[in-house]
C-alpha cells in the first residue's frame, strides 16, 4: 500500500477512534444534565469539567484527522489535568460537596484575582477600568453575600489565608481544598497553599496503570511526553542537521499519535467507571453494551498500533 495512503487510512482510523471515546462521555455528560433536577453542585461542576473535557477532545479530533498529532499534544495534556480534577471531584461521595463549593468560590477568586492584574495593566498606560472594576466588586459581592453558607465560609477564609489581594495564576482550587481541610483539622496553621502537582494529584485519585503485571502510575508513564511539547522542548527534535543538511519533522508526522489514543482511552475508562459508581442513582449501572464498546476499543487501538508501526518500520 502506498505510504500516503497508510497514513490517511491512520488518521481516519483513529479519528473513529476518538468519536467512539467522546459519545461515550457526551452520553454520560447529557445523562448527568438531564437528571440534576436538584441543580446540585456537585453534579453541575462534574458536568462543567466534562463538558470541558468535550471540547478539548472535540479539538484533538480536528487535529488527527488532518495528521497533526504533535500539535494535538498540548491539548491532551490538558485533557489530561482536567480529568484529574475531575477524578479528585468525584473521589467520593462524602467530600464531592465540599470539593465542589470550594472549586466554585475559588473559581469566581481566580476570575477576580486575573481582573485585577488586568486592571493594573490598564491604568499603566492610562486605560479605563471601570468595568474590570465594577466586575470585581460583583464577585466579592456575590462570594461574601451568597446564599450557601459555605460559600460565604470559604470567603472568610480566602480573607484570612490573604488570598484576595494574591496572584492566584499558580494556584489551583484542589490544592486550596486540600489546605483549608488541614486548616480546620490542625491547631497550628499553614500560612501558605501548598501546591499540588500533577503526580501527586494522580496519586491521591488513584489513577494506575497495569504494565507487565504491575501498578504504575498514570502519569509517571506519560507526564514527560505530554511536558515536553507544552514546554517547548520538542522544538528541537523537529530539526536535525545530517551530513551538514538540515531535514525538518514533517508536520504530518504520525508516530506521537498512538501513545496518545492509548491514554485517553484509559482515561475514558477511569471516568466510566468513576461516573457510574458516583452517580449510581443518576445513571444506573455500567450497561453491557457498554463493556462490549470498552472491548472492542482495545481492539481497535491494538490495530492502530499495528498499523502505525508498519508505517515507520523503514
Amino acid at each position: 500500500m502506498d505510504r500516503q495512503v497508510m497514513k490517511e487510512k491512520w488518521m481516519d482510523e483513529s479519528t473513529d477512534f476518538l468519536k467512539t471515546i467522546f459519545q461515550e462521555i457526551e452520553k454520560i455528560c447529557n445523562n448527568l444534565n438531564l437528571n440534576n433536577h436538584e441543580d446540585d453542585i456537585a453534579i453541575r461542576s462534574t458536568i462543567e469539567f466534562l463538558s470541558e473535557w468535550l471540547r478539548f477532545l472535540d479539538g484533538i479530533m480536528l487535529l488527527f484527522i488532518q495528521g497533526r498529532v504533535d500539535v494535538a499534544q498540548v491539548l491532551t495534556r490538558s485533557l489530561y489535568e482536567i480529568t484529574l480534577q475531575l477524578l479528585y471531584l468525584i473521589k467520593d461521595k462524602e467530600t464531592m460537596n465540599g470539593k465542589a463549593i470550594c472549586y466554585v468560590a475559588f473559581s469566581e477568586l481566580k476570575k477576580y484575582s486575573t481582573n485585577t492584574s488586568m486592571i493594573k495593566n490598564k491604568r499603566k498606560i492610562g486605560a479605563d477600568t471601570l468595568k474590570g472594576e465594577i466586575e470585581n466588586n460583583k464577585i466579592i459581592e456575590s462570594l461574601a453575600s451568597s446564599e450557601n453558607e459555605a460559600i460565604r465560609s470559604l470567603y472568610r477564609y480566602f480573607l484570612e489565608k490573604g488570598l484576595v489581594d494574591k496572584d492566584l495564576k499558580n494556584d489551583s482550587w484542589y490544592s486550596v481544598y486540600e489546605q483549608y481541610c488541614q486548616d480546620k483539622a490542625n491547631v497550628m496553621k499553614d500560612k501558605k497553599i501548598k501546591n499540588i502537582s500533577s503526580s501527586i494529584l494522580c496519586e491521591k485519585v488513584g489513577f494506575y496503570s497495569e504494565e507487565n503485571g504491575e501498578k504504575i502510575l498514570v502519569n509517571t508513564i506519560v507526564y514527560n511526553e505530554l511536558s515536553r511539547q507544552a514546554h517547548g522542548v520538542n522544538a528541537r527534535d523537529s530539526l536535525k542537521v545530517i551530513d551538514g543538511v538540515q531535514k525538518f519533522r514533517n508536520y504530518n508526522c504520525l508516530q506521537n499519535g498512538l501513545w496518545q489514543l492509548s491514554l485517553i482511552e484509559k482515561i475514558k475508562a477511569r471516568i466510566i467507571v468513576d461516573c457510574h459508581s458516583i452517580f449510581d442513582e443518576k445513571l444506573g449501572k455500567i450497561s453491557d453494551e457498554t463493556y462490549i464498546r470498552s472491548y472492542e476499543a482495545k481492539t481497535a487501538l491494538d490495530l492502530l498500533r499495528k498499523d502505525l508501526k508498519a508505517l515507520y518500520i523503514f
